[in-house]
């Protein structure tokens, strides 16, 4: 999980919060103490890292509240406004449409990963319907239009460079010109790659300055490293003041335990994060946004990044699938359907996060995906028959499988009985979906994760309409 140190410290800090008796200044001061020891571990600027917590401490001291909201509550609130605030506050605009002309260029330090992004860019446009061209404008490193041809080869993407042109103003003009007149080569994006550069770099920065003029682009993207630290906000305005950034996207947050260096670059060049990248392969590219990323670090669920994720992949039940469930029949099949769907959205971690459980032991989850692997194997040696009727399946049965999987019989009969387990409880949701009152919640179903302290996260959007009703006046302090 990415930043999984400061979402586990936030986890903490929740429950602590629940768990006192009282709330007074004494216990606010203690927390906004813990709340910056896990900002400043996680890399997060200083500087930024005291406004935040200032401004979460003077709400949680001054600011009147409804009366029928649990001060407990609100505190929880406000460190989920501010952390979100953070992060730009709001999504990154969509500036990119379909059938009009769009040029991103792409700006950031030597080693940050843009000509990886511009790949994962392209790809994620391309599968959008976009005609998409790339453009190298890198003249300082060997092989730097070489690494990008492969890519865009690998995903059938059209491409400009020329490794002999030293000069990147007129690679930039050439490439643009030849996607931007009429004919097959006619791209309505194009993605413009450029040497990286560093703030004390006053030459390049200044052949950046110009670039940008050249193309006038549409969106300027800074990409950040997540890996680089406190150095990320310095970085973050020096390309702020230089050219015009629109949004930022942060590479390789997979492999940083203190990405939030990186992500407090949203603050510094005042830029919304756009995408964040989550791996090396090209599919990596998550579109970022504020609310989801912090609803995942406290453990609030993300099902519409979930449904949208699941809609975007294609991976949907079909007919059969939603005949059989609505007659309570749910097969084997049907659970290995669902562990290749479990693949296809980045594994059971992943999804797991989505559901509001990020904060979930290391070893569980690890634990998790092993168990996943196994049960594959499992029923890769059972026959159809078998994976459609499990309950044909007795001792004989269980020892073949199990001889055939390399597995025990212990294990076969756990997957038989954590089948049983899913069938009974589609069985039971069904029941209760007959039951129910139309329009009426139905218990059971309100999709919260169980086991959490005090019932799990309160309705923020109620919450918040709450305080906006506010009427009467209240002290200043409450305790």
């Amino acid at each position: 999980m990415v930043l999984e140190g400061l979402g586990k410290s936030l986890d903490g800090l929740i429950r602590k919060v629940r768990r006192l008796p009282e709330i007074n200044k004494d216990v606010i001061n203690a927390l906004i103490k813990e709340l910056q020891r896990s900002l400043l571990m996680a890399d997060v600027n200083v500087e930024i890292c005291l406004q935040v917590t200032e401004i979460i401490k003077k709400r949680a001291m001054d600011q009147k509240i409804n009366e029928k909201i649990n001060r407990k509550d609100y505190i929880i609130k406000i460190l989920h406004d501010e952390l979100i605030n953070l992060l730009g506050g709001k999504d990154a605009p969509k500036r990119i449409k379909t059938g009009k002309e769009t040029i991103i260029l792409l700006v950031g330090i030597q080693g940050s990963g843009k000509t990886t992004t511009v790949g994962k860019l392209a790809n994620f446009y391309k599968k959008k319907g976009f005609k998409v061209g790339a453009v190298c404008t890198d003249t300082d490193r060997p092989g730097a239009y070489e690494q990008m041809a492969q890519t865009m080869d690998s995903i059938g993407v059209a491409h400009f460079g020329n490794p002999k042109e030293k000069s990147a103003l007129k690679l930039a003009k050439k490439g643009l010109k030849q996607f931007t007149k009429s004919g097959k080569d006619k791209k309505d994006l194009i993605i413009v790659d450029t040497a990286g550069r560093h703030k004390e770099e006053s030459g390049l920065m200044k052949e950046m300055q110009k670039l940008e003029n050249v193309i006038k682009p549409n969106e300027t993207i800074l990409v950040i490293d997540g890996t680089l630290g406190q150095q990320a906000y310095s970085q973050a305005k020096a390309f702020s003041e230089t050219t015009h950034v629109g949004s930022i996207i942060i590479t390789k947050l997979d492999g940083s335990a203190k990405g939030g260096g990186a992500l407090s670059a949203a603050a510094a060049a005042k830029a919304p994060i756009k995408f964040i990248g989550v791996g090396e392969r090209v599919d990596d590219l998550d579109e970022f946004s504020p609310t989801s990323f912090v609803g995942t670090l406290m453990g609030i669920p993300d099902l519409e990044g979930l449904l949208k994720k699941i809609e975007e992949l294609g991976i949907e039940p079909d007919d059969d699938q939603i005949s059989r469930m609505k007659k309570g029949k749910f097969t084997l099949n049907d659970m290995y359907d669902q562990m290749k769907s479990l693949r296809k959205m980045g594994g059971f971690g992943k999804v797991l996060a989505m559901m509001g459980g990020a904060n979930i032991p290391k070893e569980v989850k690890e634990m998790a995906e092993g168990n996943m692997d196994r049960i594959e194997v499992m029923m890769k040696s059972m026959t159809p028959h078998e994976r459609d009727n499990p309950e044909v399946i007795r001792k004989t049965r269980i020892t073949r499988i199990s001889r055939g999987s390399g597995t025990t019989y212990t294990e076969v009969k756990g997957l038989l009985k954590q089948w049983s387990q899913m069938n009974s409880m589609m069985k039971g949701m069904l029941g209760r979906k007959r039951r129910g009152k139309r329009g009426q919640q139905v218990p059971g179903m309100d999709g919260g994760m169980p086991g959490m302290d005090g019932g799990g996260m309160p309705d923020l959007a109620q919450m918040q309409q709450m305080m906006g009703n506010q009427k009467k006046k209240r002290k200043k302090y409450l305790w």
